[in-house]
């Protein structure tokens, strides 16, 4: 299993060229896999009276500016992912390389949107799924049908109460859409505030649950007060949290359908140490047909000795065994 961990950038730019070239820098310098940033044109979200309008416009930057971070991305060996909210971001998305839009909560049942997605050229699509219901999710996927898409769950509650997060729903999705793993993965978007304890647990748990793809606010520095900070970690903080993360990975680890499961050589050899010997409960004529009665389970000094009582069951001795001793590949036949 491989995890994916994307750095939330969203609206942290807040519409200024070098301020997002430096978040770029900090999340590669994190430890993050991708950086995302929200591509923002005013008249995509809201109607001119919307109370946030002014704030969406101070948000747009201009196409040269979106082409160099893409170039600027390559260069700190990041990708590069975009969330979309209309056509004008989806063709700058396509035209600058990105590696893959996100699809915001309040897009999920934007049918035009998506099947304007679906017929682009992106082939990675993160489907931002906090609030959205089973059957918006079922038909999203449908209409994404041939790309590949992560259901991204988690919502941005500034920050988000913990026990709101249902990761449990992480797991439900991925049994949900098991026979289509090849094109479905489970992401979780971890709001979690950045003084708790939960930080980097809760992301942890997602991992647990089968999520692949971890999303987390980066900020330049919380005394900043950027946009979007309630949630997000400092760049020192986010490369801990990269680790933390990677680490849970290894932790996890891969199993096969094998009788060991695939278990490391490292765990094979405490099994060896700790697997005490078959000793004789009492003294045992030769010719004795075995049974648990006769045996007990020790260590001893013995350098060869039998380990696993399935395998002296039933079996007759074939010579006399004194007690308290270990039985031995010629004590039976």
């Amino acid at each position: 299993m491989k995890v994916q961990i994307v750095a939330e950038l969203a609206q942290g730019f807040e519409g200024r060229p070098e301020q997002a070239r430096l978040l770029l820098r900090a999340a590669a310098a994190a430890g993050a896999d991708a950086a995302k940033y929200q591509l923002v044109y005013a008249d995509e979200l809201a109607t001119p009276d919307y109370k946030y309008y002014d704030l969406f416009r101070s948000l747009e930057m201009a196409d040269d500016v979106w082409s160099g971070l893409s170039s600027y991305a390559r260069e700190q060996d990041i990708e590069l992912h975009l969330d979309i909210f209309g056509s004008r971001s989806l063709a700058l998305a396509e035209k600058i390389g990105a590696r893959a839009i996100k699809l915001h909560g309040t897009d999920i049942a934007n049918i035009g949107l998506l099947d304007e997605v679906a017929q682009s050229s992106m082939q990675k699509i993160f489907l931002g799924a906090g609030g959205a219901h089973l059957s918006e999710i079922e038909e999203a996927v449908s209409r994404l049908s041939g790309k590949k898409v992560v259901v991204l769950l988690g919502f941005q509650g500034y920050p988000t109460p913990t026990e709101t997060n249902q990761i449990a729903r992480v797991g439900f999705l991925c049994n949900w859409f098991r026979s289509a793993r090849e094109s479905v993965e489970l992401g979780f978007a971890d709001h979690a505030s950045p003084d708790s304890p939960l930080k980097y647990a809760l992301a942890a748990a997602a991992l647990g649950a089968g999520a692949t793809v971890i999303e987390k606010h980066l900020t330049l520095g919380k005394a900043m007060m950027l946009e979007d900070h309630e949630s997000a970690l400092n760049p020192d903080e986010f490369k801990e949290f990269s680790h933390v993360m990677r680490d849970c990975v290894a932790a996890l680890g891969e199993v096969d359908d094998s009788n060991g499961f695939g278990m490391a050589e490292a765990e094979d050899a405490y099994r060896r140490t700790i697997r005490r010997h078959v000793v004789s409960a009492k003294a045992i004529p030769e010719g004795t047909v075995l049974s648990p009665a006769d045996l007990v389970l020790k260590r001893t000094a013995a350098e060869h000795p039998i380990t696993n009582l399935n395998d002296v069951y039933q079996k007759r001795t074939s010579r006399a065994v004194a007690p308290n001793q270990a039985l031995l590949a010629d004590d039976i036949k």
